[in-house]
Formats: C-alpha cells, structure tokens, sequence
C-alpha cells in the first residue's frame, strides 16, 4: 500500500496499471487457511476501493484471482510446527495435514509458474477496451487463472452457497463434522 501510494503520481501522467495478486482463497472457505484467505479478501477490497479512487485519473486496478500455481509456498514457511495435541482440530489431524499442500498436488491441478507467468503478461498487456468487453476481450479488471480458478469463478455466479459446499467435499470437512469430540 506504501508502494502504490508513492508510485501513484508517477502512474497519472502514463495512464498506468496496479497488479495486486490475490487468490481464490478470498472467495472460498479455505478451511485451516483463515488468515491467509482473509488478507487476500482485505487485498481485493483495497484493490476495488483503490480502483474507484484512481479511475478518474484513467490508472486502472487489475486484481489477480490466483488458482493453485505450483510454488515452494508451503516448504518455505517458517516457524510452522504443526496442529498442537490440544487443538480442537485434533480428531481430523489427516484432514489440516492434506489441506497444507493442497495447492500443490494433482488434484489441485496447479497451473506451471511459467505458463502462469506468461498468461498474466499477456493478460496486462491486453488492449483497453469498454468495461462491457473487458472480461472476454481487453485487459481484465479481474483475472482467474491456475488450477481450479475457473471453477471457483464460475462458482461465484451460482452463489456463496455454492463455494461453501464445493469447499466442504473438497477439504473432507463432512467427516470433521460427524467426528466425535
């Protein structure tokens, strides 16, 4: 936010562009992953509120919707040392354990960080067309790309209901459910 700020008058005159990389997590239930989830929901409000405020000067928000793309994310974090004996969460250790990586196995289809690379270069690099064509033809205001952001867009249509339930079957939490406490 400090970045943008001070950059801001330098991107008025050249009619710029803002990339904030968000994830599909801001619109699921990203369950045992709340906080990273809500910071990328507190990113996509700034970003909306960021691109009302900059639009009469013609600078224009482009936030990114990550699905999984393969990274070391999970490997690199620090300080991490697993789900205490007295957590209520205990009953279901296997479930917060499969939903650590989730991002990066097979059934998460992460997208290569090359090929996600290359597709947001050329999405930023998109024509600047009227708002109503934006989404299939110019440069998006909005972009889901990796494994399972297409879903999750499409998803978002049917309604929260929708990405609830797909989050639920999808992290086993039916089974953390009837568990015995």
């Amino acid at each position: 936010m400090a970045l943008t700020a001070a950059l801001t008058p330098f991107l008025i005159p050249t009619r710029g562009l803002i990339i904030n990389i968000s994830s599909i997590s801001a619109l699921l239930p990203y369950v045992f992953g709340s906080v990273y989830a809500s910071s990328k929901a507190a990113l996509e409000s700034y970003s909306r509120t960021l691109r009302a405020e900059l639009y009469p000067f013609g600078v224009r928000v482009m936030v990114v919707m990550a699905g999984a793309v393969r990274s070391r994310m999970v490997e690199k974090a620090q300080g991490y040392e697993g789900l205490r004996e007295e957590s209520m969460y205990a009953p279901v250790r296997h479930l917060f354990e499969r939903r650590l990586g989730f991002s990066q196995r097979a059934e998460a289809g992460p997208m290569e960080t090359d090929v996600f690379a290359e597709k947001l270069v050329d999405a930023a690099l998109r024509e600047e067309v009227s708002v109503w064509w934006r989404r299939w033809f110019g440069r998006p205001d909005w972009w889901f790309e990796g494994g399972m952001a297409r879903l999750v867009y499409w998803g978002s249509w049917l309604g929260e209901w929708a990405l609830d339930l797909g989050a639920r079957w999808k992290f086993g939490m039916r089974e953390f459910h009837n568990a015995k406490y």
